[in-house]
């Protein structure tokens, strides 16, 4: 696979060492460019570090990415830059590490809020005695702010802050914009326009006519039916375990397990491993218990084989399981394959692993545990349900095209894009 026009460019701009602003659509190709990017680092001797805002996201990236928060080494980053600083001033390693980086990815910027960029932007001048942007670090930032927006909940429990855009170390970075318009998950150029005219908060009259063609079909007599996307985790329950239990089959029980493998860092114990433990079954797409029984509607939580279309989103059913337990699972194509553990690496500690069944029951996913994934066949909520900005949009470019797509309730006033982040854009242009 090689890289179309607009990602080309971008890479041209990364190899003249500039920082950069890498956004596009979702499906443009913006995790292809970055996996790009990481063997071109490694071939030419710099020393690359992989991060992301969530675990979750971090996980999507692969085994080498860390939360941004792990990597920095500030916890939480409840203090003050200076006092971070000072930390960090005991503890070699965070140092080390922060003086040998060249440099830094940071994926699903537009979740990243403007105090913590400016945090990390005083730690790397200070660490690295530079007084660059970051210590003179080369900044990727990669995210597509249509997407959905940063969450940052005061006292009161109110949605505060502002996009990362907005702040005096964004402009101080000199980021180079490097837009990705070819999007390579939708190949119909209609469903193309309705994805980008939806990203903007701007559905035309004919869009809204086509999403509304994909409202009140037939979907039930499906052998594979479509993944009902809904906003919150009660709805996504409830239809699962009501699914689940109408099939009156025998349940059979998945508990993680645990891999501890010593490296670099001490091998954790007690309470932080637990609280590793924790995070890692939070963060990441598996179940830390799973429960599955034949019939049962299911999704694949990993890439097994490209080639043959067994990527993460996946859709099939349980035929049958093997005598040591392993589901047997029919996908949309090809025979049968028996789905065995699967491992996965805790972003904050690269020593800590857990093994569990790549499947997830897939009646109903929320938007939020989509994210990253590409669905066989989704039926989309967009009712009252949808409460952010970007919301639809991400629900709506899960699938490959329209064909793939049912939509459960559609309000078209929901498909919204924050104005702030419209005028950025448009200053891109």
């Amino acid at each position: 696979m090689s890289l179309s026009p607009d990602q080309a460019r971008a890479f041209e701009i990364v190899k003249a060492g500039s920082n950069v602003f890498l956004t596009g659509p979702a499906g443009s190709g913006k995790s292809f460019l970055l996996a790009t990017i990481c063997a071109h680092a490694a071939a030419t001797g710099k020393h690359l570090a992989l991060t992301a805002l969530t675990g979750c996201a971090a996980l999507l990236l692969g085994n080498q990415a860390k939360t941004l928060h792990s990597w920095a080494g500030v916890g939480i980053a409840a203090e003050p830059a200076h006092v971070l600083v000072s930390q960090m001033n005991t503890r070699y390693y965070l140092k080390n590490r922060w003086r040998k980086t060249d440099i830094l990815v940071i994926d699903e910027v537009s979740m990243l809020t403007p105090d913590f960029f400016e945090k990390l932007d005083v730690i790397g001048r200070a660490i690295r005695r530079k007084a660059q942007p970051f210590g003179g670090i080369q900044l990727i930032l990669c995210g597509d702010f249509f997407q959905l927006p940063p969450v940052s909940r005061g006292v009161s429990g109110e949605i505060a802050g502002r996009f990362v855009f907005e702040c005096a170390t964004w402009a101080a970075c000199g980021l180079r914009p490097a837009v990705l318009t070819q999007i390579a998950r939708q190949k119909d150029p209609l469903f193309q326009t309705i994805l980008n005219e939806c990203r903007v908060g701007k559905p035309s009259e004919t869009t809204v006519a086509a999403l509304k063609s994909r409202t009140n079909l037939d979907w039930k007599s499906r052998v594979i039916k479509p993944t009902l996307l809904f906003s919150r985790n009660a709805d996504v329950n409830t239809i699962n375990e009501k699914n689940i239990a109408a099939l009156k089959k025998p349940l059979r029980a998945y508990k993680a397990t645990t891999m501890l493998v010593p490296g670099e860092e001490d091998v954790p114990t007690g309470d932080k491993l637990s609280h590793l433990l924790s995070r890692l079954d939070n963060d990441s797409s598996y179940s830390p218990t799973l429960e599955l029984c034949e019939g049962a509607q299911v999704m694949l939580l990993a890439n097994l084989d490209v080639s043959k279309g067994l990527v993460n989103g996946s859709r099939g059913v349980i035929v049958d399981f093997r005598a040591d337990g392993v589901p047997i699972v029919q996908f949309l194509h090809g025979e049968p394959l028996p789905i065995g553990p699967h491992t996965w690496t805790s972003p904050d500690h690269s020593g800590v692993h857990r093994q569990q069944i790549p499947l997830r029951v897939a009646y109903a996913i929320t938007i939020h545990k989509s994210q990253g994934a590409t669905l066989d066949c989704a039926l989309v909520d967009i009712g009252s349900s949808t409460f952010e900005c970007g919301q639809a949009y991400v629900a709506l470019s899960r699938v490959k095209d329209m064909e793939s797509l049912y939509i459960f309730t559609l309000d078209p006033s929901k498909i919204r894009a924050h104005p702030t982040v419209v005028a950025f854009y448009e200053s891109l242009a």
